[in-house]
């Protein structure tokens, strides 16, 4: 998979991941339905064709895609009880490292895959919450090590050379024409969300951001920050970033999620200054806005003042 095409994959999950979001505005209408399957099974069919696990360095019947799906529902059957226990202790901090949905932990690269089970298991079998295992949450220790050596597996089950060798150029292929059939899916979904802009307007916004393209399918000249603090990786919002090209200036503020999507903005590079009550200032220059490229996603980590 190119850089270019795992840009367009990652903004397609973070359309999926808006629709999982928000399945109560449009679960039950057929159209969507149908597109919400087929852009799953698309998703799952790119990462198949990329080579992930045909089958692992032993020849076992178990593969690395088997391995994947079962750590993924694995992963999730803790997870939301766990977000429900540091959200009543309260501990939202705690919460908001594992804020991880179904999708997240199932459909990603592995290096994603890999440290977001990690940071469940490590959560999870912190000392001090070890009430979780006995507050009636329905969780148990083994649960948590199943999970980890599921983890262990699905690093040791790596396709053989010889399997990727002769994948290689079928699977180069069939991936141009996976993106084809990506980029008219969402282009299809864009259509059906113009029906909603009169009811749910944020909602159709935050999934066409999400994807990267406007309300007609064209690509935005956009790009998403993630702000997060250094020490604690927690997402943080009301970050104030300001953008500067010659005398043009504009500013954004980061959400709840610690998100800042921009669109609509001058090719060109511009310069960022990054502000934060309690953080120290940064100043980043020649931050890239260019429509013929994969879209900037960055993610900027402050440190307390």
């Amino acid at each position: 998979m190119t850089d270019k095409q795992r840009q367009h994959l990652e903004a397609a999950e973070a359309g999926l991941q808006i629709l999982d979001d928000n399945h109560d505005i449009w679960t039950g209408q057929t159209a969507w339905e149908t597109k919400h399957t087929a852009l799953v099974d698309l998703i799952e069919h790119i990462y198949t064709k990329d080579g992930i696990g045909v089958t692992d360095n032993k020849g076992a019947a178990r593969t690395k895609k088997t391995i994947r799906l079962d750590n993924g529902k694995q992963a999730n059957i803790i997870c939301g009880p766990l977000k429900e226990f540091l959200l009543a202790l309260p501990d939202e901090t705690q919460e908001a490292t594992i804020h991880f949905s179904f999708t997240q932990l199932t459909y990603a690269t592995e290096k994603s895959l890999l440290a977001r089970w990690k940071q469940i298991i490590d959560v999870a079998s912190l000392p001090a919450n070890a009430a979780f295992f006995t507050g009636g949450y329905g969780i148990t220790t083994g649960m948590v090590s199943l999970l980890d050596a599921g983890r262990i597996e699905f690093v040791a089950a790596a396709p053989t050379p010889k399997a990727k060798r002769a994948i290689k150029g079928a699977a180069k292929t069939d991936l141009k024409a996976d993106f084809v059939d990506l980029a008219l899916l969402l282009t299809g979904y864009v259509n059906l969300a113009q029906g909603k802009l009169g009811t749910d307007t944020s909602f159709v916004e935050s999934f066409e951001n999400a994807l990267g393209i406007d309300n007609s399918g064209n690509r935005h000249e956009n790009a998403v920050f993630t702000l997060r603090n250094q020490a604690t990786n927690v997402l943080l919002d009301k970050v104030k970033l300001t953008f500067t090209k010659g005398t043009t200036t504009f500013l954004q503020k980061s959400t709840k999620k610690g998100l800042v999507t921009v669109k609509g903005k001058a090719q060109g590079n511009w310069t960022l200054l990054v502000e934060c009550e309690t953080y120290v200032s940064q100043t980043l220059i020649n931050i890239p806005f260019d429509p013929e490229k994969p879209i900037l996603k960055q993610t900027i980590k402050l440190v307390k003042a």
